[in-house]
C-alpha cells in the first residue's frame, strides 16, 4: 500500500506579501494539519495591561507584582509601570510582548545564579541541611516560569483573574509570613501540618519578585539572630532592568534594634533616593505606598517568620512632592539619627527616630529632639551633623501638616 506523503509548508521568511497571498490562494491550512503542533499565543488586550488581583496575602500579592514586572521587562526588554489600585496592582509594559519572545539568554539566567538575588533568604525557612532541596526549589521556579509564562500572561490579562488558594506549591515563610504554619519538614514522629498552597505559576512569580526586589537585613536582638524582611509596595513606579531596581531598593544598613527600626530607616533611605530623582526630573514620578516588613527568627527546629505589618510612606512622599530640594536636609538629619542611634549608648535615639517616622506627631518629634540635645551635651554629635533652625522648622511643619 502506498503511504501518504506529508506536506510541509514552505519557508516564507524572505517572501513578499504578494507571494504569501498567492500561495494561500491555492492552498488551505488543512493541507498541513499532519505536521502542525498546538502552540500558546498571547493576545494582549486593554492596552497591554496585566492585573495582579489582590488575595489578602499582602507580601504574596506585592511579590507577584514585582515578579511580573521582572518577567515583562525580560520579555519586552523595555520599561514596565506598576500602578497600585484598590483591588489589584496593574502592571503595564511600554511595548507588547514580541511573538517570538522567550525566557532565555544571559539576562534571564542571571536572575537564578547572581549572588545579589536573594533566593537563599526566600527559602530560609528550610533547615540548613536541606541545601540540595533549596537548589531544587530555585530550579523549579525557573522551570515553571519558562514552561508556563504564556498561560500565566493570558490569565493576568483578565481583570477578574483570581488565585485559587489551597492547591499547588507551598508558599515559603521567607516570602509570606501569614502563610507559614506548623513545621516545614517531617519530624521523627512523621508529624507535619499542611502549609498554605497556591498554583505553581503564581508561586514561582512571587518567589521571583521577592528574590529580586525584596530586602533582607540581619539583626541581633536579645542575643537572638534574626533576619528582617522588607518589601516596598509600589504606588506608581517605573521599573527597568532589575539591576536598576536594586540600585533603588537595596540600600546600605546599620545595626538595628527591631524590625520597626529597620523599616523606618529604610523608608527614609528610599525617600531620599526618590527625592534625588524628583529634584533631577523636577517632579515626583515614582511613588511608593508603604513598606511591608516582618521578622524571620530562629526557632528550635528552624527559622520561622513572625506576623508582618506595613509602614505608610505617604508623609514622606508628600514631603518630596511639596519641596523635593528642601526635603534633602530633613532626610539627611533623620538618616543621621538612625546611624548615630546604631552606636552603643545612643540606642534610644534610633527608637525615637523610628517612632517619629511611624507616627509623625508632635510628641514623637519632641522626644527625638530631647534625646538629640542630650547627645549634643554628651559631645556625641559632630558639629557638621548639627541641624540648623531651617531643618527643625521644616520637620515641625511636616509633623503639623
Amino acid at each position: 500500500m502506498k503511504q501518504h506523503k506529508q506536506l510541509s509548508p514552505p519557508d516564507m521568511k524572505d517572501w513578499t506579501d504578494e507571494q504569501i497571498a498567492e500561495f494561500w490562494s491555492t492552498h488551505d491550512s488543512a493541507d498541513f494539519w499532519d505536521v502542525t503542533e498546538p502552540v500558546d499565543m498571547i493576545v494582549q488586550r486593554r492596552g497591554g495591561q496585566f492585573f495582579v488581583a489582590k488575595t489578602g496575602l499582602d507580601a504574596f500579592d506585592v511579590a507577584r507584582a514585582w515578579g511580573l514586572a521582572v518577567l515583562l521587562n525580560t520579555l519586552t526588554e523595555d520599561e514596565v509601570e506598576l500602578c497600585n489600585a484598590d483591588w489589584a496592582i496593574i502592571v503595564k509594559p511600554t511595548n507588547s510582548i514580541p511573538h517570538n519572545a522567550a525566557l532565555a539568554g544571559l539576562g534571564w539566567r542571571t536572575l537564578f545564579v547572581a549572588e545579589d538575588v536573594e533566593w537563599q533568604r526566600v527559602f530560609i525557612t528550610m533547615r540548613k541541611k536541606q541545601e540540595k532541596l533549596f537548589a531544587e526549589e530555585v530550579s523549579q521556579v525557573q522551570k515553571v516560569l519558562e514552561s508556563k509564562w504564556r498561560t500565566l500572561m493570558n490569565q493576568l490579562q483578565q481583570p477578574s483573574n483570581a488565585v485559587k488558594i489551597g492547591q499547588g506549591e507551598t508558599l515559603p515563610g521567607g516570602l509570606e509570613p501569614s502563610a507559614f504554619k506548623g513545621l516545614r519538614h517531617d519530624t521523627k514522629a512523621r508529624y507535619r501540618e499542611e502549609q498554605l498552597r497556591v498554583p505553581e505559576e503564581h508561586w514561582a512569580l512571587a518567589c521571583l519578585g521577592m528574590a529580586t526586589c525584596g530586602v533582607y537585613r540581619f539583626s541581633r536582638e536579645a542575643g537572638q539572630d534574626k533576619w528582617l524582611a522588607l518589601l516596598p509596595i509600589p504606588q506608581l513606579v517605573r521599573f527597568n532592568y532589575f539591576r536598576g531596581g536594586q540600585e533603588l531598593l537595596r540600600l546600605p544598613s546599620v545595626r538595628y534594634q527591631s524590625v520597626q527600626n529597620a523599616a523606618a530607616h529604610y523608608a527614609v533611605q528610599l525617600a531620599e533616593q526618590l527625592r534625588k530623582r524628583a529634584a533631577a526630573q523636577e517632579s515626583l514620578q515614582d511613588r511608593f505606598a508603604a513598606v511591608l516588613y516582618f521578622t524571620l527568627f530562629g526557632a528550635r527546629q528552624q527559622i520561622k517568620p513572625a506576623q508582618g505589618n506595613q509602614l505608610n510612606l505617604s508623609p514622606l512622599m508628600e514631603a518630596i512632592q511639596r519641596d523635593s530640594r528642601g526635603a534633602e536636609a530633613m532626610f539627611k538629619w533623620l538618616d543621621y539619627c538612625f546611624r548615630l542611634g546604631a552606636t552603643e549608648g545612643a540606642e534610644d535615639l534610633a527608637l525615637a527616630a523610628t517612632e517619629l517616622v511611624m507616627r509623625w506627631d508632635l510628641d514623637a518629634f519632641e522626644r527625638l529632639v530631647r534625646i538629640f540635645v542630650r547627645l549634643i551635651a554628651q559631645k556625641r554629635v559632630r558639629y557638621d551633623n548639627l541641624p540648623d533652625e531651617t531643618v527643625i522648622r521644616r520637620v515641625m511643619r511636616h509633623v503639623a501638616a
